[in-house]
This record gives structure tokens, C-alpha cells and sequence, in this order.
């Protein structure tokens, strides 16, 4: 369904962008995304160890930086480059994990193995890093999910202690909230991490299948979903969204092979709406692309009796909402895509008199 309308708020599938690829225009498992203030899209890309004849070969070709710019429709994306590579040296990646950037254009990149944040400038140079680990802290950490406070507060989930970290941009230790198991406010292997305008804290719960929603300060408020692998119920989320409107964006990625995941859509109090599972029936600029330069690539694709497989979400990571268009943009890692949702008022279906 390309277009769905529901409880008076509807969701316009519009186009994706993005292709699969190990260097130069497209991504490699994308897993985060941000958007700075200038409109640019920073998408973090976790890639995959590739393998010679000699056993594995540790390139890290995925662990980058791309830099997009997103237009209104199909063909209008720009790629603009990519920056880091692989490596534990300054500046460097091993297991990028979350992305996000500050009102000054500052990009923050998190490395669930370094345990440490990157943080970079316009122009793609490292200006500062700081580690998430502080003493007394303990010998098992990972960074995952960040986001920014309009305050410049900086939040970063941490998966294996199962906490949320709270810093200063310049990466001085405020305080964290949040320990192992399934009360309010106790996670198992949180994930994404965002703020909503009004300063509310939203935790992707991996690992109790639900999202969790704080007050600034870290105090309980709310429980998102449930676990199950029905519409509206969480296996795994790993990333959630809010809207200025306080509609809430759950990115699911369940474990089920016959549910490749899905993003559920909830009101702000909680109550479901309805789900999104990927709907890219026609094939971005950058992979069609690739297929018209290789007439064996097109032959295979008319020869196949259906092409619907390839439309749905495959084991989508991250969702991020972006204010300015009023759309959600969805990261489809295994598809090395990013697939697009326009949030529509006062849609009005024609009544035709035939």
C-alpha cells in the first residue's frame, strides 16, 4: 500500500535512494542516520568483512561516512562523498553504531567497539573524540544509539551495561540512568535513542521489546509496545522517532525470517496506528542505474515471476524524522537503502460519479 490513511494522518510513500556498494556512490549496510542543520543527510554504514582465498580479510570497506542530500522525488538525490574508514586511529571506525549532529553542524559518531565518539566538522575533518566508559563503569560496554539535547546534552545508549550516558558535547560525564531487567525504566541492550521537541528521552528496549520513554533527567513515563510479532506488537526494535506532532516511529527489526521487520506507528499516548513494511517498487536512480548499464541484470529481472519480494523492508535499523519535509526516512540495511515516507494533512480521496 502506497499511501495509507489513518486516524486522520496519512503516509505517502514517495521514492527511495541508495544502492548497494563497497566504495563510491551508494551505502553498505546503512545503520544510522542524522540530518544537519544545512539539509545534508550523514548515514553511517556498517558494512562487512569481506573474504579471500586465504580466510578473512579484515578491509572494512562499510565502515564510512556518506554524505546525501535528499530531493522531494525520485532522480533528485546527490551524493556527496563519504569520509573515516576502517581502523581504530583517529577519526577511524571499527562498529559504527549511532550517528547524530548538533545545531553548529557538528557530526557525533558512536563505536560500539572503541566505546568512544567521533566528532567531526562540516568538512568532514575530526575535531574532538571522547570515550563513553568512566571508571567504575566495568569491563562490559557498547556504545550504540545517541542524540542531542537543544541544550547540547549528549545521550548515548550503551548496550551491554544497559544504561543511557549522558555528556557534554565536550565529552565531560554528566550522569547516567537505567540498569539490567524488564521494570520501568531497566533495559536489556538498549538501542536507538531520540529527544522530541519537548525534551522527552525515547529508548529503543532491543532486548524487552518495547520502547521506553524519560523524562530528561532519566524518570520513567511511559511504555511503548509490547512484545509479539503481530502488527503493533516489538521483536527487537532498534531505533524509534517522534514527529513535532508526537506521533512515535518504532523501527523493528524481528528475528522471524518471514517477518523481515517493519516500522509500527504509534500515537503519542501509546496507542497503535499502523505499521509500514517497505513499499520500493520501483528501484532508486543509483540502482537502476547499475542495472541499465548491464542488459544481463535487466534480462534477469523481467525473468523472474515477481519483483514484490525486493519492495519490503529487509532487517531495517534506523528511522529518523525529518522536520523540514515532514517525512520519515527509514534505513534499510540489508537492502543498503533508504526507503521514504511523506506524512500527509488534509489528504482528501476524489469521490468519482461513474
Amino acid at each position: 500500500m502506497l499511501t495509507e490513511t489513518v486516524a486522520g494522518r496519512t503516509y505517502d510513500y514517495t521514492h527511495n535512494v541508495g544502492r548497494g556498494s563497497q566504495s563510491g556512490m551508494g551505502f553498505n549496510w546503512p545503520n544510522a542516520m542524522t540530518f544537519a542543520p544545512d539539509g545534508t543527510v550523514y548515514i553511517t554504514n556498517r558494512g562487512s568483512e569481506s573474504i579471500s582465498n586465504v580466510g578473512w580479510n579484515r578491509t572494512g570497506v562499510g565502515q564510512r561516512i556518506s554524505k546525501v542530500t535528499i530531493g522531494a522525488e525520485w532522480g533528485e538525490e546527490e551524493f556527496l562523498g563519504e569520509f573515516s574508514r576502517y581502523g581504530n586511529g583517529d577519526g577511524q571506525l571499527i562498529w559504527p553504531a549511532g550517528i547524530a549532529s548538533n545545531d553548529q553542524g557538528e557530526v557525533f559518531v558512536t563505536d560500539e567497539w572503541l566505546n568512544r565518539v567521533s566528532v567531526f566538522d562540516k568538512d568532514d575533518n575530526l575535531v574532538r573524540s571522547f570515550g563513553t566508559v568512566q571508571d567504575g563503569d566495568g569491563d562490559v560496554n557498547g556504545a550504540a544509539g545517541i542524540a542531542i539535547a537543544q541544550d547540547g546534552t549528549v545521550y548515548i545508549t550503551d548496550s551491554r551495561s544497559h544504561q543511557v550516558r549522558l555528556f557534554k558535547s565536550d565529552g565531560t560525564f554528566i550522569s547516567a540512568f537505567g540498569s539490567k531487567g524488564v521494570s520501568e525504566g531497566q533495559f536489556d541492550s538498549p538501542w536507538g535513542i531520540t529527544i522530541d521537541k519537548d525534551g522527552k528521552v525515547y529508548v529503543a528496549d532491543f532486548g524487552n521489546h518495547r520502547v521506553q520513554k524519560f523524562s530528561a533527567d532519566g524518570k520513567f513515563e511511559l511504555q511503548i509496545g509490547r512484545p509479539g510479532n503481530k502488527r503493533g506488537e516489538l521483536s527487537n526494535p532498534t531505533d524509534v522517532a517522534v514527529d513535532p506532532d508526537g506521533d512515535i516511529y518504532v523501527c523493528d527489526w524481528s528475528k522471524n525470517d518471514w517477518d523481515r521487520g517493519r516500522v509500527h506507528i504509534f500515537t503519542a499516548e501509546g496507542q497503535f496506528l499502523t505499521a509500514l513494511v517497505g513499499d520500493a517498487q520501483q528501484l532508486s536512480q543509483w540502482a537502476q542505474m547499475t542495472v541499465d548499464a548491464n542488459a544481463d541484470y535487466a534480462k534477469r529481472r523481467r525473468e523472474v515471476r515477481s519483483t514484490e519480494p525486493e519492495w519490503t523492508f529487509a532487517h531495517p535499523t534506523a528511522v529518523e524524522w525529518d522536520t523540514a519535509n515532514d517525512r520519515l526516512m527509514v534505513a534499510d540495511t540489508q537492502r543498503s537503502r533508504v526507503q521514504i515516507y511523506s506524512k500527509k494533512s488534509g489528504y482528501l480521496v476524489p469521490q468519482l460519479n461513474l
